[in-house]
Parts: C-alpha cells; sequence; structure tokens
C-alpha cells in the first residue's frame, strides 16, 4: 500500500543557492512524522513545495496516490491537507471562535447570495461551523478563549489557535510549521499531548520544529536536514545517535 504522503526526488534553489538537494521521504497513515534542521536547512521551503506556494524545479509530490504539483493551495483543503506557518497567520479583528471557523470553510456550500440573505440552508451551515469549531477548541483546551479578540492575544496562543483552524478543516494530513514556537515550557508539554491526540484522533502529522525535546518525544519517525539535503531519516532515538545530525544540528551534544 502507498504512503499516505510521497516526495520524491525535490529540487530548489534560490540565486544559486540549493534549499532543496534531492529530498524525498513518505509520510504513513497514522504517524507522527518529524523534519528538523539547522536555520537555513530547507524545512520551510519544502513545506511550501509540498502545499503549493512554490514550485520545484524538479522532483514529485504524491498525497493520497495522487499527484498535487501545480495545484493551488486553495485546492488542497478539500483533499485532506491543512498547514500552519511559522507566523500565525490569523484575522486580528475576528474573535478564536470565528478564526476557527474559518478552518472549515471548503465544507460550505451555500452560495454568497444565500448567505448573504441568510436562508436556512447557509443558516444552518453557519451553525454547524460554530458547532465544529466549538469542539476544537474545547479538545484544545482553549473554549475559554472563543470569544476574545484574536489579535489580542500573545503570540504562542496565536500558534495554537492556527492549529484549532487547520483541525476544524478537518485533514487527513496535518503539516505544522513550527508550532511550538512562542511557547513556554508547561504550554510545549501541552502541545506535545495534544499532537498524539490528534494523532490518536486519526490525523496524521507531519511537524517542523526547533525544539528537539518535543520531537523526539512525540515522533515516530524524524527526517533530518542539513543545507538542503537529507542527511539522516529514521527512528527518534537512532537519528538523534547519528553523527551526521550531531554535527549538523545538535552542536555534538549527546
Amino acid at each position: 500500500m502507498s504512503a499516505l504522503l510521497e516526495v520524491r526526488g525535490l529540487v530548489r534553489s534560490f540565486g544559486g543557492v540549493r534549499a532543496l538537494d534531492g529530498v524525498g521521504f513518505e509520510v504513513e497513515e497514522g504517524e507522527i512524522r518529524a523534519v528538523i534542521g539547522p536555520n537555513g536547512a530547507g524545512k520551510t521551503t519544502l513545506l511550501d513545495v509540498i502545499t503549493g506556494l512554490t514550485r520545484p524545479e524538479q522532483g514529485s509530490v504524491r498525497f493520497q496516490g495522487r499527484s498535487i504539483l501545480g495545484l493551488p493551495p486553495h485546492r488542497l483543503p478539500a483533499l485532506g491537507l491543512m498547514r500552519t506557518f511559522q507566523a500565525a497567520r490569523l484575522v486580528p479583528s475576528l474573535t478564536v471562535l470565528e478564526n476557527v471557523a474559518l478552518g472549515a470553510h471548503h465544507q460550505v456550500r451555500s452560495r454568497f447570495l444565500s448567505a448573504g440573505l441568510r436562508l436556512p440552508r447557509a443558516r444552518r451551515e453557519e451553525a454547524a461551523l460554530r458547532e465544529r469549531a466549538e469542539r476544537v477548541l474545547a479538545f484544545l483546551g482553549l473554549a475559554h478563549l472563543g470569544r476574545r479578540r484574536a489579535g489580542d492575544l500573545p503570540a504562542g496562543l496565536q500558534r495554537l489557535v492556527e492549529v484549532g483552524r487547520a483541525l476544524a478543516g478537518g485533514p487527513r494530513l496535518l503539516l505544522l510549521d513550527e508550532p511550538a514556537a512562542g511557547l513556554d515550557e508547561s504550554e510545549t508539554r501541552a502541545l506535545a499531548e495534544t499532537l498524539v491526540a490528534v494523532r490518536e484522533s486519526g490525523c496524521t502529522i507531519t511537524v517542523i520544529e526547533h525544539n528537539v525535546g518535543l520531537v523526539m518525544a512525540v515522533s515516530d519517525r524524524v527526517l533530518v536536514l542539513d543545507a538542503g539535503a537529507v542527511i539522516a531519516d529514521g527512528p527518534p532515538e537512532r537519528v538523534r545517535r547519528e553523527p551526521a545530525v550531531l554535527e549538523a544540528y545538535l552542536g555534538g551534544a549527546g
């Protein structure tokens, strides 16, 4: 059986520098797959290529057995693929609940006119979106923030709200770009528990993260990039002992 996500031979250069140099890996259904590496390793470029924000010069990306290269990013949520970004991209003037509800926009069937006229179908869909958003916030332990303006929250909480917005879309594969950035130690522990709970709910996760402790605690497999190339790939305990990883990312620490 094929993997949920299959990446093969990705090459992408910027100004003569290869951000991705033949990167390939797979994500199996039901796993937490981490991608780590030093700054400039190509991690975010990898996510940008997978989600259609950047076109590669070579390589392929297949999701659920079909090629998704060339698809515009707004088409991917309907296929079951959602992502977050390094800097949370919320609508500051909307409430937390409204921002989370936006994650399921691709599931709305009412046309603009019927929504504007508040026709019954549009009202039912709006109620369903609200209910879904409320369930996601409760799942993340953020229900008490539902009525707060998203722009009033600290950066760490905004990142968690963005995770909630992605979950509201009902993804089969969730791509997270440094979700622990800006979180304190207790918030990071809570995030680790959340990631495991999300996986147990049936959602596969690929996470880019600088917090090695978090990665080693929750990941089934870890891909390590350095200067755009794969230098290690495997279970966390094996990867952390790889000499190339210790040299490039962990600074020689055991």
